[in-house]
């Protein structure tokens, strides 16, 4: 009889300890926080069709309603994509800023990219809020791989230590690029373009993680090139933009921040690829920053500086149909228009920006067109001081309208402004290379 007892007993134990070891590999995987906000992992999907997970409210204190299968925030990818659904919780008292980034690493670290919550399924309330993690890099060789968070508020910024684990659910067989030997040299039109090295885990002037100064959040990718012209070298080219893709399918796109020594360009960007891959394919758009033809360019002077509100300068697009134009042209096959500028009378005294330029075109740019603002000076020819506040292109029935929006630094004291803009197209050049790492560089 005792003897079936313990049996019993033992058995009991035996189930027990089961249910708990898979509760143990079932559970959430929740990133915490310094300030007590956290980032839980709720699902993970593979495919074209994005839904946001049905999952409990958090807490009883919270007036967020768990998002509802199809509801807001499901989406469609072109291609099979990793989605990752996460909440993210923290304090959204008065004053309280809040950003969370994700990082994607292969489980050595050796490298890693960053991505950011792109849908929002429970319309993005403050504190509690459900959002997809379009994941399109990440070691698909591998069978798992890890994602960092990394928290922005009003303490700092701060990267998580504890770390979500996917299961890779693209793992297969994929082919291998041959790598072409360096240098090599591309042609786009009349430009020229050698790649003459191309470094992996560069030093780079980022700084995401404080404390871990060879996390690879902090490193970049090196390119060392020179440029040609008409088949004379030139300098007042550089890459503004790079492309990075593997065999695997991985692509993530960067910007550049380039030097020159003499005619020997060198670009340092974020983000590149694994460097464990045969080779990568880096597509560079170069683009021009001076000495561009008359026939690219157009000036206007006497631009009036007119008092106005900040947000009359950032409503332009809602009004656009009662802007008073100052000037207009076709510049590269563009119509362009030029309104007052704005001086600010709602900021406070010495403060910055003082007012604001708005140029629109009556169309997206052309793909491989940019706009550069050649020179900006007031009245007295004096430099005038901006920041690019972005582009924003909107869409009412058929017509389209781009606005470029740049915020002055200081024009106090100034009546009028000159301006010379450019309108200039891109030069594309596509290598397959294979990155050495930094250390072996040396």
């Amino acid at each position: 009889m005792k003897t079936k007892i313990w049996l019993s007993i033992a058995i009991v134990l035996v189930i027990a300890l089961a249910a708990g070891a898979f509760w143990w590999l079932r559970r959430p995987q929740v990133i915490t926080f310094s300030d007590d906000s956290k980032v839980m992992l709720l699902a993970v999907q593979y495919g074209k069709r994005h839904t946001p997970p049905t999952v409990k409210a958090p807490a009883a204190s919270t007036k967020a309603k768990a998002p509802a299968r199809n509801g807001p925030g499901s989406f469609t990818t072109p291609n099979d994509t990793l989605v990752l659904w996460v909440r993210q919780q923290y304090d959204s008292g008065q004053n309280q800023y809040h950003n969370f980034q994700y990082y994607v690493y292969d489980k050595a670290d050796t490298a890693c990219v960053q991505t950011f919550g792109r849908s929002y399924a429970n319309n993005g309330r403050q504190g509690n809020q459900v959002v997809a993690v379009q994941i399109d890099a990440y070691p698909r060789r591998q069978g798992k791989f890890v994602v960092r968070v990394q928290e922005q508020s009003n303490g700092g910024q701060e990267m998580s230590d504890q770390k979500f684990v996917i299961a890779n659910p693209a793992r297969g067989s994929f082919t291998k690029w041959t790598a072409e030997p360096l240098p090599a040299t591309k042609e786009d039109d009349d430009l020229s373009v050698t790649l003459t090295k191309l470094t992996f885990g560069a030093d780079t002037s980022y700084n995401r993680n404080q404390d871990n100064a060879d996390d690879p959040a902090n490193k970049g990718v090196q390119a060392a090139f020179n440029v040609s012209r008409n088949g004379k070298p030139v300098a007042n080219w550089q890459p503004v933009s790079i492309e990075t893709s593997d065999a695997t399918g991985n692509h993530v796109s960067g910007m550049a921040n380039s030097q020159w020594q003499g005619n020997d360009g060198v670009t340092t960007y974020q983000w590149g690829l694994w460097a464990d891959e045969p080779a990568w394919k880096i597509k560079f758009e170069f683009s021009q920053q001076s000495d561009f033809s008359s026939q690219e360019q157009w000036m206007v002077q006497h631009i009036p500086l007119e008092p106005g509100r900040q947000q009359d300068f950032y409503n332009y697009t809602r009004n656009s149909r009662t802007n008073v134009v100052f000037a207009e042209t076709d510049l590269n096959g563009v119509h362009l228009r030029i309104f007052p500028a704005k001086q600010f009378t709602d900021m406070p005294p010495n403060s910055q920006p003082q007012g604001g330029l708005t140029i629109q075109a009556n169309s997206a740019l052309p793909e491989g067109m940019r706009m550069t603002l050649v020179s900006l000076t007031d009245d007295q020819t004096n430099d005038v001081g901006y920041w690019d506040n972005g582009t924003m292109t909107s869409t009412t029935g058929t017509t389209t309208i781009t606005t470029y929006r740049y915020a002055l630094r200081e024009v106090s004291g100034v009546t009028n402004l000159n301006l010379t803009i450019a309108l200039h197209t891109s030069r594309f050049v596509e290598f397959t290379a294979k990155p050495e790492t930094a250390a072996a560089a040396k």
